[in-house]
């Protein structure tokens, strides 16, 4: 490491490598502390403790690019739900996901994302909730309340985090009991009738056992006003509730048992018409006189006249979630350096949501989705420490079985001012049910290690091997018969027939399966600096696409996508006195193989998107986490997230070369900057706490094929404060203001892109919305 660095000084060290080593170099360099022991005790009020390899690890000791977010950081921000940790956590890009709305949110991390939402196919980045995975979007979108931490994982994460991780990982981690009695209520009124509440109460059964019970209800008007309905279309209606009990047991072991409960019941996402096609075919002279349409130019006239928050849908919109978890974590202790951990879990989903696709007046596309899931897990972990040798190894079992459908018209007979509540009840004959079932199961070997090769240098690998079965039941149909053919004969020499209802039904079934692993170098070259180098390589399983029209189609596989990447960083604190610098930085070079796409195949009779490998890429990036801390008073903070995306080769099936458009879902630069102050006050006064934060997103492709015109996403910037006075007077009342959107910066995101047909539909962004919040806490 020494000669590294000395070749570096030369100027004999190129590339990435080169920047890796000058932080390393330049951390040495300027290190104020002479011993080992005793900065690693004065800075312990910055450790912050995260999960990120399956073990708790100090924040700076994980050789791995990872962000933390505190639930103080959470409440401070008013974050209640997940799809707005984009905020705190700039690596973690939120859009809605397409036919999706607000209530299934598509994560996308270092570029890489998944516009498929149906049980056919995966995400990119996998969210956990504890230890347990969530598999599914439908339902993701839920409150967030008595929280520990959020951590985002970026980059592939495919041995201890299993498949489907090339992108990243988000890992939501409530608080346990606690052998402490102590309780919480607060009540929060803002803008737009926001009535929110939470509640937690934690007891002490004994010293062995502890209860804890949370609650939260989210409650607002919304903003977005239809002015045929006569009312707001968006508004929030959602109540959750977790209740968890940890039992400790002889010999050290711990038993901890979550039950939570989710329901949603409100409005959906007020989405409003961005472009029009004058030469979709929707927007044909017949075409439109048959069915009582308006051109469409002039319908996007009258919605900018009205502006992103005044919509003439007349769609009466919902939105209907309810989710049940159960999730048990068992940690046995087998000696004083093996420790035995199973983690089991179990989820339901039941959805249903109706949303206007087009925003109009016109029933250009209405739709209606029902999703109904459940999944089951079971890990087993054997964890180990000997002398300089830290590991973990597990076998994974997962299981999902769930069924999707989605009504639509394309094109129905317009009803009038007020559209019917459900899609089946519209005129005409263009009703049409994708009706997809899947069930899923996967297996999973792992094992990763670290070794300390010499004082502070360590080498850790890690591998895994998976293995996923996929099914699928196709019955998508019409009004009046099957919406696809089938070989009845089982000649593929003989033209398919277009069966009866009751034969509209064809199942596929496809494994795939893939070692991915993961390889790290790391260097404490001074107490509470490392420079680390890792290369990683991961795996998401392909799948079946849910839209053609052909049996032939349906038994089409897409393949699993790859990701292979290399990442150097540099994480370090530093102390000037009073003052405290932390510098976490990392940069990566990503390649990334057999990307999944939703794409139009003229293959297919008549022409379908469907989820195909449309080509490969390449992925740099640049990520900064800076604090710095004058005083113990002030603290300034940057996020920064650059990411530079490119196709390498990108043929669409219907051989069209996309290699040179923009990447999807993939904004160049994006990045928070913060600010506190903690005003010194008279401690039986209390605590004050008083913030700001700049946060900003550049221009991107919201959809996985670009359209000039149609899919660019517009940037925007939001400056946000807060101000909170916690033990007012010394009492055991905190006292939260907080102001989003502060200068009212209007924006949106792509929801619906069908320029083709003759329109594109976004969600409106939030407008300016304060909230004031008190809360009573006791004990503790």
């Amino acid at each position: 490491m020494k000669r590294d660095i000395q070749a570096y000084r030369q100027g004999k060290t190129p590339g990435l490598l080169s920047l890796a080593l000058a932080l390393g170099a330049a951390n040495s360099a300027f290190a104020q502390e002479p011993t080992r022991a005793a900065p690693q005790a004065e800075a312990s009020s910055e450790d912050i403790i995260v999960n990120a390899r399956r073990r708790d690890e100090r924040l700076q000791d994980v050789p791995l690019a990872v962000t933390a977010v505190s639930a103080e950081k959470l409440r401070s921000a008013n974050i209640t739900s997940v799809s707005q940790l984009s905020q705190v956590a700039p690596a973690l890009v939120t859009v809605p996901s397409q036919g999706g709305g607000r209530s299934q949110p598509n994560f996308s991390i270092r570029g890489l994302s998944q516009q498929e939402i149906s049980i056919l196919g995966d995400q990119s980045v996998s969210t956990y909730v504890g230890d347990m995975v969530i598999a599914r979007v439908q339902g993701i979108n839920s409150a967030l309340f008595d929280i520990g931490s959020v951590e985002v994982l970026r980059g592939p994460q495919g041995t201890l985090f299993g498949r489907n991780t090339t992108g990243g990982a988000v890992i939501i981690r409530p608080n346990k009991p606690t052998n402490k009695l102590e309780g919480m209520a607060s009540v929060t009124l803002g803008r737009f009738d926001t009535f929110n509440t939470e509640a937690m109460l934690n007891i002490p059964l004994g010293e062995e056992v502890a209860f804890r019970i949370a609650g939260t209800t989210l409650k607002n008007d919304g903003y977005v006003y239809d002015e045929l309905l006569g009312r707001n279309v968006d508004g929030i209606d959602q109540q959750a509730v977790r209740a968890s009990l940890l039992i400790n047991m002889a010999g050290g072991a711990e038993s901890l048992t979550t039950y939570e409960y989710f329901h949603e019941n409100d409005g959906s996402s007020g989405i409003f018409l961005k472009h029009a096609n004058p030469n979709g075919s929707f927007n044909e002279a017949a075409y439109r006189a048959a069915r009582g349409f308006r051109p469409i130019e002039n319908l996007l006239a009258e919605q900018q006249a009205r502006g992103i928050y005044r919509i003439a849908a007349g769609t009466p919109v919902f939105n209907r979630i309810e989710t049940h978890s159960v999730s048990n974590t068992l940690t046995v202790p087998v000696s004083d350096t093996i420790t035995i951990k199973n983690v089991i879990g179990w989820r339901g989903v039941k959805d249903a949501f109706r949303d206007d696709l087009d925003g109009t007046e016109s029933s250009l596309f209405p739709q209606e989705r029902s999703d109904r899931s459940n999944q089951f897990s079971n890990e087993f972990q054997v964890i180990g420490s000997f002398n300089r040798f830290d590991w973990i190894a597990g076998l994974y079992y997962f299981r999902e079985h769930g069924r999707l459908q989605a009504e639509s018209y394309a094109g129905a007979v317009d009803p009038g001012a007020i559209e019917p509540e459900h899609v089946v009840d519209y005129p005409g004959p263009s009703y049409s049910v994708t009706d997809v079932e899947g069930r899923n199961i996967s297996y999973a070997a792992f094992a990763q290690g670290s070794y300390e090769i010499l004082d502070g240098l360590k080498f850790t690998a890690g591998l895994r091997y998976s293995k996923d079965k996929r099914k699928a039941v196709i019955r998508n149909r019409l009004r009046s018969g099957c919406r696809f053919t089938i070989d009845d004969d089982g000649n593929p020499g003989t033209p398919e027939i277009l069966p009866p209802l009751s034969g509209c039904i064809v199942s596929s079934s496809a494994s795939f399966s893939e070692p991915t692993y993961n390889l790290s170098l790391d260097y404490e070259i001074a107490p509470s600096k490392l420079i680390y180098i890792a290369h990683r390589h991961g795996y998401r399983s392909g799948g079946f696409g849910s839209r053609a029209s052909t049996q032939a189609g349906f038994a089409r596989t897409f393949s699993p996508e790859t990701v292979d990447d290399i990442e150097l960083g540099a994480k370090a604190d530093w102390r000037f006195g009073r003052a405290f610098l932390r510098t976490n930085l990392a940069v990566y070079h990503a390649k990334y193989k057999d990307i999944q796409r939703i794409l139009t195949d003229p293959g297919i009779t008549p022409v379908q998107a469907v989820t195909t490998n449309a080509g490969s890429a390449r992925i740099n990036g640049i990520e900064a986490e800076i604090l710095f801390r004058p005083i113990p008073a002030i603290e300034f903070t940057l996020d920064y997230n650059h990411t530079d995306a490119k196709f390498t080769s990108f043929i669409t099936p219907a051989g069209q070369d996309l290699t040179d458009t923009p990447f999807a879902r993939a904004p160049r630069n994006v990045y928070t900057i913060g600010a506190r102050v903690r005003p010194p006050i008279d401690s039986a006064s209390g605590e004050l706490s008083i913030g700001g934060s700049l946060y900003h997103i550049s221009d991107f492709n919201g959809e996985d094929a670009y359209v000039p015109g149609f899919t660019e996403v517009q940037g925007w910037t939001l400056l946000n404060a807060d101000a909170s006075w916690n033990s007012v007077m010394g009492s055991n009342v905190d006292i939260i203001a907080t102001v989003t959107n502060l200068t009212g910066r209007k924006y949106s995101l792509l929801t619906t892109n069908l320029n083709g047909l003759g329109f594109t539909s976004h969600t409106p962004g939030e407008p300016r919305k304060y909230t004031i919040t008190l809360r009573y806490r006791f004990g503790g």
